[in-house]
């Protein structure tokens, strides 16, 4: 079987209306194999999607927060055993509220913030003790659309101040964590969080379309997001996680969101962190990134349907059992999806690295992305 057998796997996911617009982009030790795109990035306006459209991450933003704080890690400027509170002083004293009533959490450690498991919520959950956090993400969204947006360090600080939904270390969250490890990576670096991720790693890696914003001469690229595949598509009329379409350099830069990228940018990341090559990460960091950092007690709330077969570290999921997950890939292979479909699997022990980007709310890890990512071994690996 020929890699050419993912633009068929492609076309037929937009023929049958499952997306509206797709590209792949495969590596192999290194170097792009192959590349295919079909469908529409504006509907509309009859603009083809291709590996050079830009796309919002969303949570695959999380990967290149990954990869930083590695690289901190490795410089000796970070230790994964630190409180939290010895660089962000506003989560000195921790706290849950249970029953109604406030109490103390132990400390929250870097590798909590790293494992999903700080207790540091993100907006919308039902939990005792969110209110503040709800409150916090909603004043963000204002502070953005008023002009005066708060900046990722008076994010940090404020969040600080708010409850946790647990004990720091008592279970996995998918929440904020990525989003105050931008403000952590600010204050040691002593840079912006966009500054630092121009400089160490999408300049090294010539990711010259990935940014928090996407500059005007750029902004024709830019894919449109819908809500659905149906014919015809519904564009939102909310936006997640204070996500907009920015056209210059936001105050709030997402570590874990807010980056716009293109599928071949990322797929620069995806053959750093699969085989190597340019520097930006070493191969000692990278095999901890393939470690599970969640404890048996942990694991109980790690339970997305899409995370079957997978274990968690690092804001990246590490895959364990590939018949549960239901992909060809090996033991080890890791990476992450983002809500509008956007998903990067890393495999150092095969040297592959698969990504696939659609635009659509609420996709993550979608049939395609599977599909793809089978063909692609099955073609590579015959």
């Amino acid at each position: 079987m020929e890699l050419d057998v993912i633009q068929k796997i492609m076309d037929k996911a937009i023929a049958d209306h499952a997306e509206n617009g797709a590209a792949a982009v495969i590596t192999k030790d290194g170097e792009e194999v192959y590349s295919c795109a079909a469908g529409l990035a504006d509907v509309e306006g009859g603009v083809a999607f291709s590996e050079e459209t830009i796309c919002r991450a969303f949570s695959c933003s999380k990967v290149v927060t990954a990869t930083a704080a590695m690289q901190l890690i490795e410089r000796g400027l970070l230790d994964t055993s630190w409180e939290l509170g010895w660089v962000l002083p506003e989560f000195s004293a921790p706290y849950y509220i249970r029953d109604g009533k406030r109490a103390d959490s132990p400390a929250i450690k870097i590798r909590d913030l790293l494992n999903m498991t700080s207790g540091i919520a993100y907006p919308g959950d039902t939990h005792e003790g969110i209110e503040g956090m709800n409150d916090l993400w909603g004043e963000l969204d204002k502070s953005i659309r008023d002009g005066s947006s708060l900046t990722t360090q008076e994010f940090a600080a404020k969040a600080g101040a708010q409850a946790l939904m647990y004990p720091a270390g008592d279970e996995w969250m998918y929440g904020s964590s990525a989003d105050i490890m931008g403000a952590v990576i600010e204050k040691l670096s002593g840079q912006s969080y966009g500054d630092y991720l121009r400089e160490n790693i999408f300049a090294p890696l010539g990711m010259e379309d990935t940014g928090f914003y996407v500059p005007k001469g750029k902004r024709g690229r830019l894919a449109v997001l819908y809500e659905n595949a149906a014919q015809p598509p519904k564009r939102p009329d909310w936006v997640n996680l204070c996500i907009y379409d920015y056209d210059s350099a936001p105050a709030f830069e997402s570590g874990g969101a807010g980056l716009f990228t293109t599928a071949r940018d990322l797929s620069k990341l995806g053959a750093e962190l699969s085989f190597g090559g340019k520097g930006v990460i070493s191969r000692s960091a990278v095999r901890f990134l393939q470690q599970n950092g969640l404890t048996q007690q942990q694991r109980r709330t790690f339970n997305w349907d899409s995370c079957k077969g997978f274990g968690y570290g690092n804001f990246v999921r590490i895959l364990e059992d590939p018949n549960a997950a239901g992909i060809f890939a090996n033991k080890g292979s890791f990476g992450w999806d983002g809500w509008t479909g956007t998903y990067l699997l890393n495999d150092p022990k095969a040297g592959i690295s698969v990504t696939l980007f659609v635009q659509r709310t609420g996709a993550g890890t979608t049939p395609l992305a599977r599909s793809i990512v089978n063909a692609a071994y099955a073609a590579i690996e015959r």
